[in-house]
């Protein structure tokens, strides 16, 4: 009895033990992600410290360091924070080292961010960042970008990024290309900001999650647990030039990491930057891409313009619908030559068609088909006891011989000769060497239906009539 109770305790203590770890897996996604990575990553944090952001600005600085600092980054990723309003500034840029020695720093410089600022540069925080990251550019890492912000761009004045109605001004759009060619991760969090936040992300062809205004930290860390998820071209894109009919396809090799579920991407428009421009030749594509996968996609293209682009390496630049996403959205894409086939397609049909055709040709030409309509003769003697059926083809001819059984009409001569027939179309004519042999000496046109009387060797006259059978 003491060993089935000792036994039972055990149990109870393992059963809670497997349930602690369960609820540990469920809800630090963050942790599990990092324990596992071994490669080292850049983590870009950029913090809105606008006025408008004074009663979210503890939440955000509490989750930066519970999930950024503690369960995120790793010794040796790079982390870099900027906070921003009408001005923009670097607080911390630099290969973490020992966490351990660096947490206290970290966590001190994200607690004294207060939101005091005026105005909200977006652009001008993006110049600040890139600036910052030109010492780091030969290295070969992903980086993650992660963008939190309440409002829309607010530039000051005195900004190159200023535009009266907060609109995103060629300025920006022409910088957002740059950032969308270098293949970051970007995620824009809005915080209670509904669209504005959400325009900015489609801007940078970054995914997008917002919350309700004064969210928990708990709150925020849910929005972005994807943040390390992505989707990245793997190799060269390629495309066939456009066939005649302005037709081609664009292939991508694309690699997923970081996602527990297939991601669906929708694609709203396909770009190719040409010498007239900025021209689309896709829209409306759906990609469904597996998690930690790496798998081939091709893009419908079209383009209806007369030049050929083989050889070069075309700018692509990919619009995304509202999700998931694949960076970079700005890439090359090397434009091979037309197969032999799609290149002379027109010729190999003309072709083959010419070749139908002969053999067509030689087939009916088999079958008579070309050698003129057929008579199908009656033809009946004078004694009317006498008939007989004669398929005439228009190349035959028909001898009206004398033999030793009397008068005959045939196909082959048998006896002495005295007329030949041959059909041309419905009609039956004939020959004759010696007009004597018929009575009424010579006979012109056309013989069907008529009676001929032929005279035979006694000087006596003998009748045949040639009509066409019916049918």
């Amino acid at each position: 009895m003491m060993n089935s109770a000792k036994n039972d305790h055990l149990l109870s203590i393992f059963s809670k033990l497997i349930t602690i770890l369960i609820l540990a897996l469920l809800f630090a996604p963050f942790s599990l992600f990092s324990d596992d990575r071994e490669e080292n990553i850049d983590v870009f944090l950029v913090l809105d410290k606008s006025l408008s952001m004074v009663e979210e600005i503890d939440s955000v600085t509490e989750y930066v360091k519970d999930e950024i600092i503690n369960n995120i980054l790793i010794d040796g990723d790079f982390f870099l924070l900027l906070q921003f309003y009408g001005k923009a500034e670097v607080l911390f840029a630099t290969e973490v080292g020992s966490l351990a020695d660096q947490e206290e720093q970290l966590t001190r410089t994200v607690k004294a961010i207060a939101a005091d600022g005026y105005y909200t540069d977006i652009g001008n925080a993006l110049d600040q960042l890139q600036a910052t990251l030109t010492r780091y550019d030969d290295r070969q890492r992903r980086r993650y970008m992660l963008l939190i912000t309440d409002g829309k761009q607010e530039a000051p004045p005195e900004s190159q990024y200023y535009s009266p109605d907060g609109s995103f001004n060629h300025e920006f759009l022409e910088n957002s290309k740059v950032i969308q060619k270098q293949g970051w991760k970007i995620h824009i969090l809005g915080i209670g900001s509904g669209n504005a936040a959400k325009e900015l992300a489609d801007t940078l062809s970054g995914t997008y999650s917002e919350t309700d205004e004064e969210p928990t930290p708990e709150e925020i860390a849910e929005e972005t647990k994807e943040l390390l998820g992505t989707v990245v071209i793997a190799n060269q894109p390629q495309a066939r030039d456009f066939s005649r009919r302005g037709r081609s396809r664009l292939k991508l090799d694309l690699e997923s990491s970081g996602y527990a579920e297939v991601q669906t991407i929708r694609i709203d428009r396909v770009y190719f930057d040409l010498p007239r421009g900025e021209t689309v030749v896709g829209r409306d594509i759906e990609l469904s891409v597996s998690p930690d996968s790496t798998e081939s996609y091709t893009i419908p293209l079209n383009y209806d313009g007369q030049e050929s682009l083989a050889g070069e390496e075309i700018e692509v630049r990919i619009d995304f619908a509202t999700g998931p996403v694949f960076t970079p959205a700005v890439f090359q894409a090397e434009i091979l030559p037309l197969g032999f086939i799609a290149r002379y397609w027109p010729y190999i049909v003309a072709g083959l068609l010419v070749l139908l055709l002969i053999l067509l040709i030689i087939l009916l030409i088999s079958r008579g088909a070309f050698a003129g309509r057929r008579l199908v003769l009656n033809v009946d003697f004078e004694d009317g006891e006498r008939r007989k059926t004669i398929e005439l083809k228009a190349n035959d001819r028909l001898y009206v011989c004398e033999g030793i059984s009397g008068l005959d009409a045939a196909l082959t001569k048998a006896g002495d000769l005295l007329a030949t027939l041959h059909g041309e179309g419905d009609e039956l004519l004939i020959e004759v060497d010696d007009e004597d042999v018929l009575l009424g000496g010579s006979v012109r046109g056309n013989v069907l239906g008529k009676t001929l009387k032929f005279r035979d060797r006694y000087g006596k006259f003998r009748a045949v009539t040639f009509t066409q059978k019916a049918g």
